[in-house]
């Protein structure tokens, strides 16, 4: 396994990265997943138009300040479930057609539905949960969309009890999908902002996982989109390739404190429609998809979270800072954007409205 020290992630081109966590229904509720992330008591099905409104606010301010790339990461939840999810994905391929549009999904929508819908995304990451996933469906799914998009991440979750089980049907995978990509993906203790890598007890699965990060095999061809939104891996000899987070997380180099890290080239929107900088939570609340906008803009910052554990957190440019350069940084109390957001902050106490309202259950089958 690669040991090479990690020293920075960079990006070649600016470009802003917006990972929108549309609400928190999925119709999965694995036994490693926390509670929140599939509850469904955040439904966000505010008015669309508002939406469309503060998205395009957003983009407007980022080509302003010079980013010409954007990459926008749907997850959830299900997002697929999601009653908004397909007219905004069609609104930004309409505003930034070189954009790239990615998904997180469990995969579970029929088949008719992905055919209908294939040419809005270009990438896929297809999670497979073995407590819930029907392996025919899903394998059926992989084997339609390893030909149709840029990038189809078949995205393994090794389930501790059911490990080998997974491995498994990886390996059947591996011989049916004339092209694939898989990801042997390790379990975090919880899916929160405080998660830290799940600890296997058995010796056969750590060396299995220190062994195998990502696999790969192109047979046929498939649509290539250059993308501009992409970040790369620096190390300590000089060399460098784009950064995959699985390997960062597989090779357990993701954790940055004390690194300089762009926050603000990443926008998180959490499923209460809640902003920050990241989805880390480093930066504190920015503001509102449904209400306000106005604080949501480039910014850097000093890391003080130990473990790094989001995919698309640990992709935002960052570098680690030479002895001569740590210092402790004094913040300025007349900062007016702090002054402003403090003020903010204390005037939007409860964002709880009734855009959650809503049956998304009704949406995952059609």
């Amino acid at each position: 396994m690669d040991r090479k020290e990690l020293i920075e992630v960079k990006a070649k081109e600016k470009y802003l990265s917006v990972t929108w966590q549309v609400n928190n229904f999925c119709n999965y509720s694995c036994s490693y997943c926390n509670p929140g992330n599939w509850l469904g008591d955040f439904r966000n099905e505010g008015e669309l138009e508002i939406y469309l409104n503060n998205l395009d606010y957003i983009i407007d301010k980022y080509q302003k300040e010079d980013y010409k790339h954007f990459k926008f990461f749907f997850s959830g939840g299900e997002p697929t479930a999601w009653k908004h999810f397909i007219p905004i994905v069609s609104h930004l391929k309409e505003k930034l057609p070189d954009a790239t549009i990615a998904v997180n999904t469990n995969l579970s929508r029929p088949l008719k539905w992905w055919e209908k819908h294939v040419h809005l995304f270009d990438d896929i990451v297809a999670s497979f949960h073995v407590e819930f996933a029907d392996k025919n469906s899903y394998k059926e799914k992989n084997m339609f969309l390893c030909d149709k998009v840029n990038y189809l991440s078949t995205k393994l979750l090794l389930h501790d009890e059911r490990f080998w089980e997974v491995v498994e049907y990886g390996e059947e995978l591996k011989k049916e999908m004339p092209n694939y990509f898989i990801e042997w993906t390790p379990l975090f203790d919880e899916m929160t902002v405080n998660a830290s890598p799940w600890t296997y007890e058995d010796e056969d699965k750590k060396k299995f996982i220190e062994e195998h990060s990502c696999e790969m095999e192109f047979t046929i061809p498939k649509p290539y989109k250059e993308s501009k939104a992409v970040s790369w891996s620096q190390y300590e000899d000089g060399t460098e390739k784009p950064c995959n987070s699985n390997d960062v997380i597989v090779n357990r180099q993701n954790f940055f404190t004390g690194w300089e890290c762009r926050i603000g080239d990443s926008v998180f929107v959490s499923p209460t429609g809640q902003i920050t900088l990241a989805s880390c939570g480093v930066s504190g609340p920015v503001g509102h998809i449904m209400k306000d906008v106005r604080y949501i803009e480039p910014r850097t910052v000093i890391c003080d979270k130990e473990h790094c554990h989001c995919g698309t957190d640990i992709i935002i440019p960052k570098r680690k800072l030479s002895d001569d350069e740590i210092q402790v940084v004094q913040i300025n109390e007349e900062d007016d954007f702090l002054a402003e957001m403090d003020k903010w902050d204390a005037e939007e106490k409860d964002w709880a409205d009734q855009s959650h309202l809503g049956n998304p259950m009704k949406n995952i089958k059609e």
